[in-house]
């Protein structure tokens, strides 16, 4: 993609350890770095720093509510841009050029292929097809299983359909006969669900707005410890140092927490998620509730916090993965109006 001044864009890049997130406008661009003005100021990137950029918003493909116009594609880049590894890069012929050239003009297109193997999650780790790779099928999945071997891990695809239906959207077609071809299997489908912030949050703007009876709602820009260790990461895991750079990675994130309230004044989490803004889309991951208080609304609650808090922003549109036999999670983001609008899987051998 080409970065030009004036060009509204959000664009991942490594930070230190992790990666984060630039939202605003290319103030200028040179064949070194960019330089986008954000809220927060302006940010100088280096380009070989680059690990996804994209304009905003993306074109609408179609007519209807700002939920249902993406493409297939362009809402896969969404969900991935919420829960994207400092380790990824783009799979593109002209990529693969300028690296044996030695030269810095490497494009955001192709295969985007994600490496964070300490995390132990399969978005982190998978190869994703967005658009041509500039090159056959079948020799840019040669060049992703040799990605992958490089860092000792085991190639995996994460293919996508079109609609809601299991039709493989264009960009994963001839991908999919070649996997099969491979000895490639793949997952449980995992379901794309889309809705409107305003409707999930039923008009209010605000986290406090929506909390329950007995419940208060903390919204945060920082991820606790506790939060990390309810997410199956105690301190003594391996890969909790990496699993943490995930959920705390990118500029636009914030994470909700329902807190019950006790008699003698104490309060105690009772569920949480975490929220990314990517490309104007509110992209809610990582929801978990205590497993003695589900089904009493806790979960609910912090989604709708978290909405109502993308949808004060100014953000129109949702979406959240959620594994198909997850019947609850299902059922929560049904209920706020969400309909299935996609679905993935992960392909390994």
């Amino acid at each position: 993609m080409e970065l030009r001044e004036g060009m509204r864009v959000v664009i991942r890049y490594r930070s230190g350890e992790g990666a984060t997130d630039a939202l605003g406008t290319v103030e200028a661009a040179d064949a070194s770095s960019v330089t986008v003005s954000t809220k927060r100021g302006s940010a100088v990137i280096p380009r070989a720093d680059i690990l996804l950029a994209h304009e905003v918003p993306p074109a609408p493909v179609r007519t209807g509510r700002p939920h249902q116009v993406l493409s297939a594609s362009s809402l896969r880049l969404v969900s991935a841009g919420a829960w994207l590894p400092a380790g990824s890069t783009w799979l593109h012929a002209d990529n693969v050029r300028a690296e044996l050239s030695e030269s810095d003009d490497f494009v955001q297109t192709g295969w985007l292929l994600r490496s964070s193997p300490e995390a132990g999650s399969r978005r982190a780790n998978s190869a994703l097809p967005i658009a041509s790779p500039g090159m056959p099928a079948a020799q840019a999945l040669d060049a992703c299983e040799a990605w992958y071997a490089e860092r000792g891990q085991p190639p995996v695809v994460q293919i996508y359909s079109a609609d809601a239906s299991s039709t493989l959207a264009e960009e994963c077609r001839e991908l999919g006969p070649l996997l099969r071809e491979r000895g490639y299997t793949p997952s449980a489908a995992t379901l794309v669900l889309t809705g409107s912030t305003r409707e999930a949050a039923a008009g209010a703007t605000r986290a406090a707005d929506v909390a329950l009876p007995g419940l208060s709602i903390e919204v945060s820009d920082t991820a606790s410890e506790q939060y990390i260790t309810a997410l199956g990461h105690g301190p003594d895991s391996p890969g909790r140092e990496a699993y943490a750079a995930l959920v705390r990675g990118g500029e636009q994130v914030q994470f909700v927490t329902a807190l019950a309230h006790h008699p003698d004044g104490s309060t105690t989490p009772v569920a949480h998620c975490r929220m990314a803004e990517v490309n104007r889309w509110a992209v809610v991951t990582n929801l978990i509730t205590r497993p003695d208080l589900r089904r009493r609304g806790a979960g609910r609650a912090v989604v709708r916090a978290a909405l109502a808090t993308a949808s004060g922003r100014g953000v129109r549109s949702y979406l959240a993965d959620v594994e198909a036999d997850n019947a609850a999670s299902l059922g929560l983001f049904e209920s706020l109006g969400a309909t299935v609008s996609q679905r993935s899987w992960y392909a390994a051998r």
